[in-house]
């Protein structure tokens, strides 16, 4: 099935109603200007509190800014966000304003304007309350030039109010070169347009493009890109930086319901579906979505303080009919074994099940793990026989620890699927990046070690930080301490807890 997603594109374009300043296809353009090295595209709507330093971004890029091809579709806003673009547009030539006479209410068609309109060898996107790390269009550029792949991505890095962190570590974790989207793990779980650059003549002959909707434009459009490309590569340089900081809250993210999400997703797996691909590529896609966005939103407390839950359960019940269709059970592909078995509680038509289980993981602050064969599992305390036990991929605990001449020494117990793809434990600051300090670890068996001295320590900036073993290359799990357990009886709070001298101790106290 072919799905002509930048057909309205065209027609905007060919209409006349719509305003074009320094088009790249102009003549004069054409005939005075050189062909840029990348095209960046923004789509803009009421973007006037950020749209100044998201191009001010791209105007101090390394590379130059006459460099670079940069289209900013306005999608009819009504504050002074064309005023400011028109400001840039008039100082440089090679900064296209498109301004539409009707929003679209989504980026979708916007950025299919500046797909039709680039004329350079690559393409990016930037959100306009967005920006560029000031080397990330020289530093993808230059990966796909040495490479000749058709796609590379960098690190993106979200920007809260009071903090940093990577988006879609897995992505930007080490360098790669050349490799196909199969050999990353989770490579289809980070698909938003951000700090990634592609061939565009990739993008326009396999008429690659962005659905007109409010949400999961973006799903659509990379899934089809990954499908296509021949190579792809990977860079742990920092390249673009999103904003979710308080200034930002009507960000479309923020503002799209859920459940709206989740039905865009449901279009996406039909579309997936109608695809004429490789049948891994399709089980990989379709996971992501099935998994990671549908399943794993009721692992949420949206879900769990939801007063409409049975809204959850429709749209779960849409998906899973979508099933029916493939030749292959698609329960056997998540990766996450609580996910896998969530969704066997819901086709078995527990439903009541499957929400406490959900319940039960937001709530429970006690939870109680089986060790079985040097396997964690959960033991689920409102079941029975066959469901009483979930498995655990990873599970760490604290044993013991100690300094000796300034170096902090910590052992712990450790099971599950990857221990012996341990690579490290990592102090990670939880408000910054690169606030971190990764520590050598030494594993024996079900038993690990690591030490870190206390002037590494001391160098680091004053912060709060957890404690993570990472294991193939991207993925964490946290050492755990349990240092109070709190229950109720007989009107009373009864609590076990671990006192300042490091000694188990008992509190009692009325419920009153």
């Amino acid at each position: 099935m072919n799905f002509l997603v930048r057909q309205k594109a065209r027609e905007l374009l060919k209409s006349g109603n719509i305003q074009i300043k320094n088009n790249p296809s102009s003549l004069r353009n054409k005939f005075l200007g050189k062909v840029k090295k990348v095209t960046v595209v923004t789509a803009a709507f009421n973007a006037e509190k950020f749209i100044r330093k998201t191009i001010e971004s791209v105007i101090n890029q390394s590379m130059g800014i006459y460099q670079i091809e940069y289209i900013i579709i306005d999608d009819c806003s009504t504050d002074d966000t064309v005023k400011i673009i028109q400001e840039y547009a008039a100082r440089y030539k090679n900064i296209c304003l498109v301004s539409l006479q009707e929003n679209n209410g989504s980026p979708g068609t916007p950025r299919n304007i500046g797909i039709e309109l680039g004329t350079s060898k690559y393409i990016t996107f930037l959100d306009a309350d967005d920006w560029l790390a000031p080397d990330g269009l020289e530093s993808l550029y230059n990966i796909l030039e040495e490479t000749g792949d058709d796609y590379v991505v960098g690190k993106t890095v979200k920007v809260e109010s009071e903090s940093e962190t990577v988006i879609g570590e897995f992505a930007s974790i080490k360098e790669r070169r050349s490799i196909t989207p199969l050999d990353v793990p989770h490579f289809f779980y980070h698909m938003g347009p951000t700090a990634r650059m592609m061939n565009l003549s990739m993008v326009k002959e396999n008429e690659i493009g962005f659905p007109n909707m409010k949400f999961g434009e973006d799903k659509w459009f990379f899934t089809d890109v990954f499908f296509k490309v021949r190579a792809v590569s990977t860079t742990k340089k920092p390249i673009y930086y999103v904003n979710r900081t308080s200034e930002n809250p009507y960000s479309l993210t923020r503002v799209t319901n859920v459940l709206d999400k989740r039905k865009a997703d449901v279009e996406i797996i039909r579309y997936i579906q109608s695809k004429d691909i490789a049948i891994e590529l399709k089980r990989v896609a379709l996971n992501r979505i099935y998994e990671y966005d549908i399943v794993k939103t009721f692992d949420s407390q949206t879900f769990v303080k939801s007063k409409k839950k049975e809204d959850f359960i429709e749209v779960l019940r849409d998906a899973v009919e979508t099933t029916k269709n493939l030749s292959y059970d698609f329960k056997n592909e998540f990766k996450v074994p609580i996910y896998k078995f969530a969704i066997e509680l819901f086709m078995a038509d527990r439903i009541d099940d499957f929400i406490r289980l959900f319940e039960w993981l937001k709530q429970d602050a006690n939870k109680k793990y089986l060790i079985k064969d040097c396997l964690p599992y959960y033991e689920l305390p409102f079941l029975e026989g066959v469901y009483r036990f979930v498995r655990i991929p990873m599970l760490a605990r604290a044993i013991d620890s100690y300094v000796i001449d300034n170096v902090y020494h910590q052992s712990f117990e450790i099971y599950g699927d990857d221990i012996n793809n341990i690579e490290s434990v990592l102090i990670r600051d939880r408000k910054r990046m690169d606030n971190e300090i990764n520590c050598e670890v030494r594993i024996e068996g079900n038993r690990g070690h690591f030490t870190v001295s206390l002037d590494e320590i001391d160098r680091m900036e004053k912060s709060l930080f957890t404690v993570f073993i990472r294991y193939n290359d991207y993925q964490l799990v946290n050492i755990k301490r349990i240092l109070k357990n709190k229950m109720a009886y007989n009107n009373k709070n009864v609590e076990f807890y671990t006192t300042v001298a490091n000694n188990l101790g008992l509190a009692i106290k009325s419920l009153e």
